[in-house]
């Protein structure tokens, strides 16, 4: 099978989040075991490409979410509370991470600071 073919079905998998008893009955009787773990990568960075996680310290209002999943437009958005974080946002989309939490500031005036002794 071509390599366009089986990422336009991983596409199809990650928007839909399931595939039946049928497809997947279909998909290992015409796959080849190469093609099978072409599959499994490319559906697993289609996830990671269409979700992010917003991990916050303490309680994040409504207006806030909002505002944060307007920045996001067509991905699906989960806020995760993370009490390690001491008190802001970190963002993880894809393989980006954006870290403006206290202790991701801390780290990186830390990091710094070992850098330049």
């Amino acid at each position: 099978m071509k390599r366009a073919q089986i990422k336009e079905l991983a596409q199809s998998i990650a928007v839909y989040g399931e595939v039946s008893d049928k497809d997947m009955k279909w998909i290992f009787d015409n796959f080849s075991r190469n093609d099978l773990k072409m599959l499994i990568k490319l559906i697993s960075y289609e996830i990671k490409e269409r979700k992010v996680i917003a991990s916050h310290a303490g309680n994040i209002n409504a207006a806030d979410e909002k505002r944060i999943i307007s920045f996001f437009p067509g991905k699906n958005v989960e806020f995760k509370r993370d009490d390690n974080l001491g008190a802001g946002l970190k963002l993880e989309y894809g393989d980006f991470v954006l870290d403006y939490s206290v202790s991701g500031i801390v780290g990186r005036i830390l990091s710094n600071i070992r850098e330049n002794l």
